[in-house]
């Protein structure tokens, strides 16, 4: 029953059932959803009094969590290596991030024999979330040299194997490098942090939870990063060096956000917030999600910017067409 951004009343009938069979520990096999599930739900189980929306929205603070084992069958989300775990509450449109010391799974499983299978689209979406969880990390006002130099080598690694991937699906060793990178960016962001691209995307794939996260962040990554580059401007150049130069080996002279968009259209993520069916009037109503959510205020404070209500509606309306 878990479907791609999952809510906190699929967790709770998870959870229920958990209790019915008795449940003491949890085996994840999936991708992000499946694992942030299984996260949150080992933390509820020892918590029979509260529900899930609770924990969500920070109205309590857990000390102990069932273990979990991850078998992580994506190359994208990261949360089989870190303490971060995500459920929308479907009624408001929130879609909060909570971490937790508690969230850690016990033991992890990168295979990518495993990840043979994933379609094309799936993918795009999951390799484009590594990446923005490598750069994030790498431009969040808490990174440091460790979660730079994991970065740095995460996006070189999805830069080059992408491609690959997407030529051929079945080609073994561009999945093991791109699983390899995700978990990299996984760690990166959880010493690092994560800030405006997700803090933005959350509202997206809240109001429309068929909007595949990866893809949400791909629409917003344009104006993200022409909004960052004035304070992150060195990291960032490092990071995209491989997508800034030509067949020739010149450094092109392009604007970061057309570097990006170009990279997104090869890659075939060239999509806009109203090709998600999102229009001029969702833009109020997606600023105020962002300052509403519970969680995404710490992203916001994580930005290498200043970011206000103006900056956040100008990315929404920018990113439309």
């Amino acid at each position: 029953e878990v479907r791609a951004n999952p809510s906190t009343a699929l967790i709770d009938r998870c959870i229920d059932l958990s209790r019915k069979f008795g449940t003491q520990a949890f085996i994840a096999i999936g991708g992000g959803s499946v694992i942030d599930t299984a996260k949150i739900a080992a933390i509820m189980l020892g918590y029979p009094e509260a529900s899930c929306e609770q924990l969500m929205q920070y109205q309590f603070f857990p000390e102990q969590s069932a273990p979990v084992v991850a078998i992580n069958l994506t190359h994208g989300t990261g949360s089989e290596t870190n303490h971060f775990g995500v459920a929308g509450i479907d009624e408001k449109n929130y879609k909060p991030a909570i971490g937790f010391e508690e969230m850690y799974p016990l033991y992890s499983i990168d295979d990518p024999n495993l990840m043979a299978s994933l379609p094309l689209n799936q993918t795009r979406y999951v390799t484009l979330d590594a990446l923005t969880h490598a750069i994030e990390a790498a431009t969040a006002k808490g990174a440091g040299p460790f979660s730079k130099t994991l970065s740095i080598k995460s996006a070189d690694l999805i830069f080059r194997y992408f491609p690959r991937i997407l030529r051929d699906l079945n080609d073994r060793e561009a999945r093991y490098y791109l699983a390899f990178a995700s978990m990299l960016a996984g760690i990166s962001f959880d010493n690092g942090g994560l800030h405006l691209g997700h803090a933005l995307e959350h509202p997206i794939s809240a109001m429309k939870p068929g909007v595949p996260h990866g893809l949400g962040l791909a629409v917003l990554l344009p104006e993200v990063l022409d909004t960052i580059y004035p304070a992150a401007q060195e990291i960032l150049d490092e990071i995209l060096q491989p997508i800034r130069r030509t067949e020739a080996g010149i450094k092109t002279k392009a604007g970061i956000k057309e570097v990006i968009k170009q990279w997104l259209a090869e890659v075939g993520l060239a999509t806009t917030m109203g090709d998600l069916g999102f229009e001029q009037e969702d833009v109020a109503t997606l600023t105020d999600l962002v300052y509403t959510t519970p969680g995404i205020q710490y992203m916001l404070d994580s930005t290498p910017v200043a970011v206000s209500p103006e900056t956040v509606a100008r990315i929404f309306r920018n990113s439309l067409s």
